[in-house]
């Protein structure tokens, strides 16, 4: 049947005909159970209570929200009327619950429609000047990105505190909180993994020929003041991966050779020890 005009009238006819109660809305599904909303164009405040009426309800429930341009975009310049609604009420909320279902009606006052719309075309100004002032493509090929990380990655790796974390999430997690600023926000996961890459590889390759340096190393450390006052073989290692750092132009050192170097400390300093006199 394609009369829907008809349909529609054969409904309110047979409501009028048994007096049976008409909203002029279907429920929809909500958080808390089926739902019918309204509002001032649908049917009038006094219908809305009369409608309470006729169905039974128990209860009305009443809410309505003071309007405080404070809360929202102070900056755009506001109408003198609207201005001067600062404190009054521009949205009232009524409900009440019949046959399981809860039945709202809203009014929103013009005025404040009025505002909703200028907050809503100076956002889209905002949106179109940014646009057009940043004409940068959104997704960059894997070389844009990496020449673009390239100034950050190098100032990263010149960071002494950089240098001094240990590979692995704490010299990641550094690298993610001390990204420069003025980093292309496009970039910086790059500048991420590109630095901690790089300090890794830059890490072994001053470590590699260490094998050739231990024997120096051992006894320069055994002269180190603070490996001289550790009290403990914990603190002494601290003070030999710090003494290898130094070495190695503020990289810190792998668990190997500051093992290595601690060991060798160790043996050329009983080595040094003389012997006890015999009686």
């Amino acid at each position: 049947m394609d009369d829907v005009s008809s349909l529609h009238s054969s409904v309110t006819t047979f409501a009028e005909e048994h007096a049976i109660t008409m909203v002029p809305a279907v429920p929809v599904q909500g958080q808390g159970g089926p739902e019918v909303l309204l509002d001032a164009e649908c049917i009038d405040l006094p219908s809305f209570l009369n409608l309470a009426r006729q169905m039974g309800a128990q209860a009305l429930y009443l809410d309505a929200d003071p309007f405080d341009v404070e809360l929202d975009l102070a900056d755009v310049e506001l109408p003198q009327h609207v201005l001067a609604r600062r404190g009054q009420l521009y949205s009232v909320q009524v409900a009440f619950v019949a046959g399981g279902v809860v039945h709202y009606w809203e009014h929103t006052a013009a005025w404040y429609t009025e505002w909703e719309d200028l907050i809503d075309a100076n956002r889209a100004a905002a949106r179109d000047k940014l646009d057009a002032d940043d004409d940068r493509p959104r997704w960059l090929s894997e070389g844009e990105s990496e020449a673009l990380a390239a100034p950050a990655v190098e100032a990263l790796l010149a960071t002494p505190e950089f240098r001094a974390e240990k590979p692995g999430g704490g010299r990641y997690r550094f690298a993610q909180r001390h990204i420069p600023d003025g980093t292309d926000e496009r970039v910086t996961s790059t500048v991420v993994r590109l630095a901690c890459d790089r300090a890794d590889d830059l890490t072994r390759q001053r470590y590699a020929d260490i094998d050739d340096h231990y024997d120096q190393l051992a006894a320069s450390l055994l002269t180190d003041p603070a490996f001289k006052r550790a009290g403990s073989a914990a603190a002494r290692k601290q003070a030999a991966e710090r003494f290898l750092a130094a070495w190695a132009d503020g990289w810190v050192p792998p668990t190997v050779p500051r093992d290595e170097l601690y060991a060798r400390a160790q043996r050329l300093a009983k080595n040094r020890t003389p012997a006890p006199a015999l009686y």
